[in-house]
């Protein structure tokens, strides 16, 4: 039994609670939890039950405890705690030799099987719970420590001086699992503190036991394992059909790999209190003696008491700390947020809180792609290759390493001494992204030995893989790695990204909607332009069929005022001076209207404008007064407010005066019901290299309402007319390279516009 060799390769997968023995220091049965019959038993029952193990197989277990300890137990809270934890039964049974016999009985109900270990009452309830000194110490010196490593140092102390042990160490477990000795209280001259195990030194399967069960005790590491029998004479181990479950037991026996490995580390007793925080293996409190170390249960159980004080008090310190760091990510975080909210761009966001996304991480650098767009802050590696490892590394959006390398396998930020890096993903799209840069971080490890098995080869030839022989101490140099991300990192990270995330989807829709109202606006400027093209397709349409009708008429009338010149002469009669003036300018505007056609049709149809130096005011009047002349008006009153160091402009006149009489004739028709009929028009330098000319009348002024489509074509000013002389005005001016606009003054409207002056003289 027990003999089979030692295999370090599948230390990962050995079934140690199915391992079908205890150790020498009590007595196991287990009774089927339906009929209460024992099924499996120690074969060392004989001197603690005073019956044998084949005398109890198979029987009733109220023939070994009576009827009413049977009901006593079945009442009890059988179900493991997780962890599960000691929780004695004091009972008394009748021995044949011995008489009443009391008893500490540690049982539990687990896969089907009621499990009784029985062990030796010593010296009834123990003192130490009494004792002043024991209580003051835990209530005052365990919870006073405000940093992790003192509460070790307190903790381990305590444990030793109430066990006894010659070394009590408390391990921390690291990310990558192996462990460290950040505490120790020890009578030897040798210390261990500050030495790292390896991960290999606890296997998974220890791992879990060490999960499930506070507290393990071996004290006497070489003592000979007492096998477990069923009825039909076989142990109840691994090979059995159906083997009993120790994964809660206390007196399960010790694993060969285990007895070797503190062989090896000269340990002859041992016990394990497991620390837990947040529901993980946070690590060990581990005691080593020299030499056989028997202790009383009730010293474990005072062990267990504090091994969970300490593991509460290790929870508390490291939540305490995990929420400083969170709190400090989420002001952050906040700022970020309302920064961005407000409308500043993410990018610029993140480049001025770069310095506390940085020293929150532990980073030295920063870099953020962004629509496209890459900025970096610090020293960074962000290569292509980094990149899509990161990618591929992603869980819910945040990535981590603290070895980056190459497509040569060399170290990916070489260059910088970049080795870690943590993505944080900003899009679902994964065009837009975070990296934070760790730089090396060389690393001492000193190991307890060199944290390699030992090959050993055995008389058939074959190779077994054995425990460290050594435990002097071994250095490691560890390079290209920077500090890991630890769990607290990710939670900053997450927090980070959370806020990044929607600021940056923020952005992206607020540039969403920006772009569409762009488009939008590109389409409506569009749309007018067609329109603007179709009516100025018909307006050219317009004036080609007006002028084509107009100067028919108009030549007609300069050939029959000059027919009826000749006429008369014909007839030998002198025309009158003052008639043959009237004549004359008859047939001179005649012609000036229909070259006035003709210009409004080329203007209309093909923008064209004849450029020559003119006399502003002189235009103007002659505009005013082909308005007038138009009207019956008699007692409008005309006021010219004119610069009197005007220069000439360049400009076509026969247009600016059709602006003129355009605008003069509409305030002269504005004012028709006005009791006070005055027009003013006046010139002005606003700037250097134009001049503004201003017409207001004192007519009822426009409505609002009109004002936004007044230069639009087709849009009447006045009740008469086709809408079309003020949009035609507009055109005039713009192809002057000015502008037009109303304004106004108290309830009435100034038509304002603004041209250009001839400064260089050029004709």
């Amino acid at each position: 039994m027990l003999k089979r060799p030692v295999d370090l390769t599948s230390c990962d997968t050995e079934p140690i609670h199915r391992i079908g023995a205890i150790q020498p220091i009590g007595v196991l049965i287990a009774v089927d939890e339906h009929t209460m019959t024992i099924e499996f038993a120690s074969s060392n029952t004989s001197g603690m039950l005073g019956r044998s193990c084949s005398d109890l197989l198979g029987r009733p277990l109220a023939d070994l405890l009576g009827d009413e300890p049977c009901r006593t137990l079945l009442a009890r809270r059988l179900q493991p705690t997780m962890p599960d934890l000691l929780r004695p039964w004091f009972l008394s049974i009748q021995h044949p030799d011995r008489g009443t016999v009391d008893l500490e009985c540690y049982p539990h109900r687990h896969d089907g099987w009621i499990i009784l270990e029985f062990v030796d009452l010593q010296g009834g309830l123990a003192v130490m719970w009494e004792e002043d000194l024991i209580r003051q110490r835990i209530i005052s010196e365990l919870i006073r420590p405000s940093t992790l490593t003192e509460l070790a140092k307190v903790g381990a102390q305590i444990i030793r001086e109430v066990t006894g042990f010659d070394r009590v160490m408390i391990y921390r477990f690291a990310e990558d699992k192996h462990g460290e000795v950040i505490a120790e209280s020890t009578v030897r001259d040798d210390s261990f503190l500050g030495l790292h195990y390896p991960a290999s030194d606890i296997p998974d399967p220890a791992r879990r036991h060490f999960l499930l069960n506070v507290i393990r005790l071996i004290p006497d590491i070489n003592a000979t394992p007492v096998p477990i029998m069923t009825q039909s004479g076989a142990i109840a181990d691994d090979g059995f059909s159906n083997p009993l479950d120790l994964t809660f037991s206390k007196l399960r026996a010790v694993a060969p790999v285990h007895v070797e490995y503190l062989n090896n580390m000269g340990v002859g007793a041992s016990m394990s209190i497991s620390l837990t925080a947040n529901n993980q293996l946070w690590g060990l409190v581990a005691c080593h003696h020299y030499q056989p170390l028997h202790l009383s249960w009730s010293k474990l159980r005072f062990c267990e008491l504090v091994g969970g004080t300490i593991s509460a008090l290790l929870q508390s310190l490291e939540n305490t700390i995990k929420l400083r760091h969170s709190i400090r990510a989420e002001k952050t975080a906040f700022a970020v947020e309302r920064e961005a909210r407000m409308g500043k761009p993410l990018a610029d966001v993140i480049r001025d809180h770069a310095a506390d996304l940085m020293e929150q991480c532990s980073a030295n650098g920063i870099a953020v792609m962004l629509n496209n767009r890459l900025f970096q802050v610090g020293v960074t590696a962000a290569s292509k290759e980094n990149c899509q490892m990161l990618r591929e590394r992603l869980i819910e959006g945040i990535a981590t390493d603290d070895q980056l390398s190459g497509p040569d396998g060399t170290a990916a930020g070489a260059a910088s001494d970049i080795s870690g890096a943590a993505m944080m993903e900003l899009s679902d799209d994964g065009q837009d992204w975070l990296i934070l840069f760790r730089e090396s971080y060389e690393q001492t490890i000193r190991w307890a030995g060199k944290p390699d098995k030992i090959a050993r080869h055995l008389k058939d030839g074959s190779v077994r893989l054995s425990p460290r022989g050594s435990f002097a101490l071994w250095s490691e140099e560890r390079r290209g790695r920077s500090k890991p991300f630890g769990e607290t990192d990710h939670e900053i990270l997450r927090i980070t990204r959370r806020a990044l995330f929607a600021m940056n989807s923020l952005d992206r829709e607020r540039g969403a909607v920006a772009a569409q109202m762009e488009a939008e606006a590109e389409e409506a400027r569009l749309r007018l332009v067609l329109l603007d093209a179709a009516r100025d397709r018909s307006l050219g349409e317009l004036a080609s069929a007006l002028a084509h009708e107009l100067n028919q008429p108009l030549s007609a009338v300069t050939n029959y005022v000059n027919a009826c010149r000749q006429e008369l002469r014909n007839f030998g009669l002198k025309i009158p001076e003052h008639v043959d003036k009237l004549m004359e300018s008859a047939v001179t505007e005649s012609s000036r209207a229909a070259d006035l056609v003709r210009r409004l049709r080329n203007f209309i149809g093909q923008g064209e404008i004849s450029l020559e130096r003119a006399d502003l005011h002189a235009v103007i009047r002659q505009g005013v007064d082909l308005a007038l002349m138009a009207t019956s008006d008699e007692q409008c009153q005309l006021v010219f407010e004119f610069d009197g160091n005007m220069p000439p402009i360049l400009a076509d006149p026969v247009q600016v005066g059709q602006v003129i009489l355009n605008l003069v004739r509409n305030g002269l028709t504005a004012m028709q019901d006005s009791d006070e009929r005055i027009l003013t028009i006046a010139t002005r330098r606003p700037v250097e290299g134009r001049v503004e000319v201003s017409i207001r009348d004192t007519g009822v002024g426009i409505p609002k309402d009109l004002e936004q489509s007044l230069f639009e074509p087709f849009h009447n000013s006045t009740t008469r007319g086709m809408g079309i002389g003020l949009s035609l005005c507009r055109s005039i001016v713009e192809a002057h390279g000015g502008k037009i606009w109303t304004r106004r003054i108290d309830d009435q409207t100034e038509f304002v516009f603004t041209l250009k002056i001839n400064e260089s003289g050029d004709a």
